[in-house]
């Protein structure tokens, strides 16, 4: 039986201001083929067109439909080909072979080691038909910030997210689903060109099996944190003695 995922959809939505839904990932071993199938697509592509359009959001696409190379082999959707892995792709990013096959080891994609999975579904997380392996959101660092906070309550420590500037979202989706990781990253240039993702954005993905201790953490921490942040207002304003009332001037 699917989770009711409405809740926590607007329960994250409202608390952290966001502007647009939260995204539901599910990756599966099998056909589900729930929604619209998507084709000639990428994942960034697919993530912003759950993240906006609603009922029209519920997508799912099969390696086949993948037109980056990139979002398909860190997803596992298909095994990482050689020209990724050994670096070739990234000539251009970096200055050699070397540097290339040395960032895309710092990235954490599923097809390095072989394919796993045969379909991706994405949609808004309120609409979700089934459950997610990890929650996608974009927002302002102020909005991370709230995020950070949250996910730290129960047991301390720090989020550590490798940043390579390729792949983002698709790397911290694979790292949620391969590691249980929470990632805040920054998009890279496909997000920006394919998922037409902000200046002022960054991405947060959350693995669902933390889920639940994300929002306890969050519920916890409202008091403290509450978003939007209002500014501390105790203390007395400072203006130039020229413009300050002079004693004489009260009488």
């Amino acid at each position: 039986m699917v989770r009711d995922w409405r809740k926590t959809a607007v329960v994250l939505k409202e608390k952290m201001g966001l502007k647009s839904d939260p995204i539901g990932v599910s990756l599966s071993e099998s056909s589900q083929s729930s929604g619209k199938h998507a084709v000639d697509t990428t994942v960034c592509h697919m993530l912003l067109r759950s993240r906006h359009d609603r009922e029209e959001g519920v997508l799912h696409a099969v390696a086949a439909d993948m037109r980056c190379v990139w979002g398909a082999a860190a997803l596992g959707l298909m095994s990482s080909p050689p020209r990724l892995k050994e670096g070739m792709l990234y000539l251009g990013f970096v200055a050699d072979l070397e540097s290339g096959k040395n960032l895309h080891g710092q990235m954490g994609m599923l097809g390095d080691e072989s394919k796993r999975f045969q379909e991706l579904t994405t949609f808004p997380l309120e609409l979700a038909p089934m459950d997610p392996d990890a929650v996608v959101m974009y927002m302002t660092p102020g909005q991370a910030l709230r995020v950070i906070i949250a996910a730290l309550h129960l047991k301390g420590g720090a989020i550590s997210t490798p940043m390579t500037g390729q792949a983002s979202v698709c790397a911290s989706i694979a790292r949620a689903v391969g590691e249980g990781r929470i990632s805040v990253d920054i998009p890279c240039i496909g997000d920006r060109k394919m998922g037409l993702v902000g200046d002022d954005e960054l991405v947060v993905v959350l693995p669902s099996t933390g889920l639940d201790d994300f929002m306890v953490g969050l519920e916890r921490t409202d008091y403290m944190a509450r978003y939007p942040y209002t500014p501390y207002t105790s203390w007395s304003p400072s203006l130039p003695p020229m413009f300050t009332p002079m004693p004489n001037e009260l009488e």
